[in-house]
């Protein structure tokens, strides 16, 4: 009766210390901002899953657009649901802006010092804001069924062959102000003067303009256009379905973006965020990424397959230095101007 007595007691001990850890682990767990689609699949394949796995640490990711994004960090600025969030460039600038975000800490956050340059995003008090998990470019995507000699110039999109059966992001894409920006550089404007580039669009004879990648996609795989700006991510995505679409890294550089990772500011889990941002990073995550969605390694010292190679945002010989990277402060602060002159000048003229 003792021994029953005491193991009866043993045993409610060992329930109520099992009982008091639950909750411990229960809440090692961080929330963060990802994408929709196969942009948010990769993420979880690559990068949340095997950071879960390796770290016990679980993730509960949140998808959603990076205007959404934005709207939830606003609303919750002084208690976030959200701990670390992915933006893109231009949205990222103003999450910091806005004092939205906790400065990167490469003490802590030590994976940093193996990013390249252009995947290291500083204020103007020098502290980091974001970190690149992978670029991703606009270039020239055609069908090989209907061009046999590629385009090699962005001004190729005005060739009398191509009349009717061109594309390129509205913007409602988070390229089409950049590609309206680039494209009054080539024709003596610049993001502060884009009247050039409207002037231009006005003599181009379009199918359609995209709001979203996957809308862009669409016009390609109906036959409908045959060239225009779009994603090299989604162009090899259709030559992988056996489509005749090529992709070309114009002479006068494709347009670069990328996917951002930030820590929120007023977390009450900024180690937990701190340490998945440093995974994020690594050299693992990048390669998978790299050769899952083809997007740029930021991550040096990556060893990519030689598919991933071909691939990749620059070309299969280019670089970073390849692409063309927008100055998001400059087109912030121009972009309502642009938006407004685009529905102007070309969305009413449809």
């Amino acid at each position: 009766m003792i021994t029953s007595t005491r193991s009866v007691l043993a045993a409610t001990v060992l329930l109520t210390g099992v009982g008091n850890a639950l909750p411990a682990v229960a809440q090692e767990s961080i929330t963060v901002a990802t994408y929709g689609g196969e942009w948010g699949t990769a993420m979880q394949a690559c990068i949340i899953d095997p950071f879960t796995r390796d770290t016990g640490i679980r993730v509960v990711p949140e998808p959603g657009v990076s205007g959404v994004t934005l709207s939830k960090l606003r609303q919750q600025k002084d208690s976030p649901t959200l701990d670390a969030v992915w933006l893109d460039g231009g949205v990222s600038e103003v999450a910091a802006a806005d004092k939205l975000l906790k400065p990167i800490d490469p003490a802590k956050v030590t994976a940093v010092t193996g990013l390249i340059a252009e995947g290291i995003y500083k204020d103007e008090a020098g502290a980091v804001f974001a970190v690149s998990t992978g670029f991703y470019s606009v270039g020239l995507a055609y069908s090989t069924r209907d061009i046999k000699e590629a385009p090699t110039s962005w001004l190729d999109l005005w060739k009398p062959e191509y009349a009717g059966a061109v594309t390129f992001p509205s913007p409602a894409n988070a390229m089409g102000v950049p590609f309206i920006v680039h494209l009054a550089g080539l024709v003596g404007g610049s993001v502060e003067n884009v009247t050039p580039a409207f002037d231009k669009l006005k003599r181009l004879k379009v199918t359609a303009y995209f709001d979203s990648a996957g809308a862009g996609t669409n016009l390609f795989q109906s036959g409908e256009v045959i060239v225009g700006a779009h994603y090299a991510n989604s162009a090899y995505a259709m030559r992988d379905q056996k489509l005749p679409i090529e992709f070309v890294v114009p002479k006068e550089g494709a347009i670069g973006g990328d996917i951002r990772l930030h820590l929120v500011a007023n977390s009450k889990k900024q180690e937990a965020a701190e340490k998945f941002v440093n995974y994020a990073i690594g050299k693992d995550p990048a390669k998978c990424m790299a050769e899952r969605i083809y997007v740029g390694p930021a991550t040096s010292g990556v060893e990519l397959s030689d598919n991933a190679k071909q691939r990749m945002p620059w070309g299969p010989e280019g670089s970073i230095k390849s692409l063309a990277l927008p100055d998001w402060n400059k087109i912030n602060a121009n972009r309502a101007a642009i938006i407004e002159a685009f529905n102007r000048n070309v969305a009413l003229k449809k």
